[in-house]
């Protein structure tokens, strides 16, 4: 099946690699420290407390979890895309796929995230983000819809709430190439329609056909011979 390119999400890919170095770092520290403490003879730690060389396995759980969590991090930022083909666009999220019919696409145009979020419907962190001076004027391709493949508030926990508009009524992609990625909605909606026209024309002529046939395959009555 012909599909586009993988645009990445950059509410993902931004987001996620904010800090992931500093998760990395405080990993390692912790897991050197605990390395260290095992491997150095007693009176290089003198000065410290013994309860603290007691519980030395704290350093390897907290080293390991903040180790998982920068892996994860990792990871959400570089799975989470977006990609039309010949039959819907699918958006790609780091735990959960969901994929929109064009029959649900009304439109899509370019805008700015300023003009696409409202500040009282976002929460601290997210307004500091998207709305502020560093992105608040990158532009995303927004899709307006004309329904829902389910629930708009399952999809907003799953696929996080700056993927829609304020008002719920459209998708927010947010991406690099935001031109390319506009013109790939357009030429493959494009293309749905004209196959959805043909498909339709041909359902008209091949009606009469289906009929004709079965009137004429239909067995005529045997007329009585007279003796």
């Amino acid at each position: 099946m012909d599909a586009g390119k993988k645009h990445p999400l950059l509410v993902y890919r931004i987001r996620y690699r904010r800090n992931r170095g500093l998760y990395f770092l405080a990993a390692i520290a912790l897991l050197a420290l605990f390395a260290a403490l095992r491997v150095l003879p007693p009176e290089t730690w003198a000065v410290i407390p013994p309860w603290i060389r007691d519980f030395d396995w704290l350093l390897v759980l907290a080293g390991l979890i903040l180790l998982v969590i920068a892996i994860l991090r990792l990871l959400a930022s570089a799975i989470p895309y977006v990609q039309c083909s010949e039959r819907n666009i699918k958006i790609q999220a780091p735990l959960y796929q969901v994929v929109f019919s064009y029959k649900r696409v009304r439109e899509s145009r370019p805008n700015t995230l300023f003009h696409m979020f409202e500040r009282s419907t976002l929460s601290r962190g997210a307004r500091n983000f998207v709305l502020s001076d560093q992105y608040g004027g990158h532009t995303a391709v927004v899709i307006e819809m004309n329904s829902w493949p389910m629930s708009v508030r399952v999809m907003r926990f799953c696929l996080g709430r700056l993927v829609f508009s304020s008002d719920n009524r459209a998708l927010v992609l947010w991406v690099e190439d935001w031109m390319a990625l506009n013109r790939e909605i357009s030429d493959y909606k494009d293309r749905w329609r004209e196959r959805e026209r043909e498909r339709k024309r041909q359902a008209q002529i091949g009606a009469p056909s289906a009929s004709l046939y079965q009137e004429v395959a239909q067995p005529q009555p045997q007329k009585k011979k007279k003796k």
